[in-house]
């Protein structure tokens, strides 16, 4: 009577141990790493720009132009796109990857039309993996 307890039990345990998945899963498979910068005060000329670094991965990237959201799958890398955009809009960039051992890069360049002396400004974050999550 034991062993008929102790086998049926094995039948219940085993099961579930076996469909797990051995993989170990170093890396995240994806990050989403974004910049909601600011409202532009007046028309601006903008230059979105991704990088991805060493083994880093990027599978999309979007963007905000004048006429709303734009999302395109690089091919290459330094990736850059230019967009005019009208007082009111918004600074928006996303990536979507994997840094791996690398690092994605996200930043945009603005400058500011219809002022007597054009200005620049620029910003940028970084995306690394640490301890299996992107940061």
């Amino acid at each position: 009577m034991h062993l008929v307890t102790v086998v049926s039990t094995l039948l219940l345990i085993i099961p579930p141990f076996l469909s797990c998945d051995k993989r170990t899963e170093l890396y995240p498979r994806q990050c989403d790493c974004d910049i909601e910068a600011l409202h532009v005060s007046r028309p601006t000329l903008v230059t979105y720009q991704v990088f991805a670094y060493d083994d880093a991965r990027v599978s999309s990237i979007t963007y905000q132009t004048g006429k709303g959201m734009v999302t395109v799958e690089p091919d290459s890398f330094p990736f850059a796109a230019s967009v005019q955009l009208d007082k009111g809009d918004r600074v928006v960039l996303t990536a979507i990857g994997n840094p791996q051992r690398g690092s994605i890069v996200l930043g945009y360049e603005i400058q500011e039309e219809d002022v007597p002396t054009p200005r620049s400004s620029s910003t940028s974050r970084v995306w690394v993996l640490k301890d299996g999550a992107c940061q």
